[in-house]
């Protein structure tokens, strides 16, 4: 048997060499998936390729293929080249080898069967249904549309408050004396929720009227805000495309757990301690 560590590092290698001997032949030679090395008379193909670039770590598959491709079909030949060596000493009869094969089937069924079961029990209805009952008619939460002016002290703040109630442009004012960012877009700050900004800036933009100024220059950590609210609004339940991905989970989990309480139901099963004794009340008992 390998070493942790050593089976660590051939780990990369051999999902590679893995994809060798599971990716699908396209019958024939067909220009849909040309042969791209031949060794000792095995073909390797494109698809074997395209399987192996798939096991590939993340960050490895942020590269196209392309740059990998040379790379990746070395790595075959010699996973191939692997495999014929390890048949030679019949390797296959190996119990070891013979173990992690059962282990890699058994794994591969179970996906199989769980993919199947999804792909026949997820049903564009059964979606469109959870969202209707569940999130369509839910709302989100408040948010505020507001302008802020953003000073060095509060007597400036003031000085502007000021300046605001004798006549002068909230936009004017926070382009000409705002320290902020939104300065040039004349403080305008969008809509946000309570939780998207600092407080006690949040509190003092939610308790302000649509159309008002606040009274009072608002401290934060920035310095001192003068802040008028231009409308606030209940934030709308997300479309049937943006909740899409979340009912598929939970629809998934449903289906999985019900078809595995019936299968557990059909089945016979014994469950025992760690001393050998049974267990009493075990699920499926």
């Amino acid at each position: 048997m390998l070493s942790t560590r050593a089976a660590s590092l051939m780990l990369p290698f051999l999902a590679v060499a893995a994809a060798l001997v599971s990716a699908e032949r396209a019958d024939g030679d067909t220009p849909v998936d040309p042969v791209v090395a031949v060794v000792n008379g095995s073909e390797i193909r494109q698809s074997d390729v395209a399987m192996a670039f798939e096991h590939l770590p993340d960050q490895f598959r942020q590269v196209p293929i392309g740059t990998l491709f040379t790379q990746i079909v070395q790595q075959l030949i010699d996973g191939q080249l692997l495999v014929e060596a390890g048949d030679k000493v019949n390797l296959r009869e190996d119990p070891d080898v013979r173990a992690q094969i059962e282990d890699f089937t058994r794994v591969a069924v179970q996906q199989a069967y769980i993919n199947r079961m999804i792909s026949d029990g997820l049903k564009e209805e059964d979606l469109r249904k959870t969202y209707d009952e569940t999130i369509a008619n839910t709302e989100g939460p408040i948010e505020v549309h507001a302008q802020h002016i953003l000073l060095d002290s509060e007597e400036d703040g003031y000085d502007v408050i000021e300046a605001l109630e004798n006549g002068k442009d909230f936009g004017d004012m926070a382009r000409e004396r705002s320290n902020g960012p939104s300065a040039p877009r004349g403080g305008d700050l969008g809509y946000f929720t309570r939780s998207a900004m600092v407080q006690p800036f949040s509190s003092a933009a939610f308790a302000i009227e649509p159309g008002l100024i606040g009274a009072d220059p608002v401290q934060t950590e920035f310095g001192w805000h003068v802040i008028k609210v231009l409308d606030k609004r209940r934030q709308p339940a997300p479309t049937f495309q943006e909740s899409r991905p979340t009912l598929e989970q939970q629809l998934t989990r449903e289906l999985i757990a019900t078809h595995m309480a019936r299968l557990r139901d059909k089945a016979e099963i014994k469950m025992f301690n760690l001393d050998g004794s049974p267990v009493e009340d075990a699920p499926g008992q």
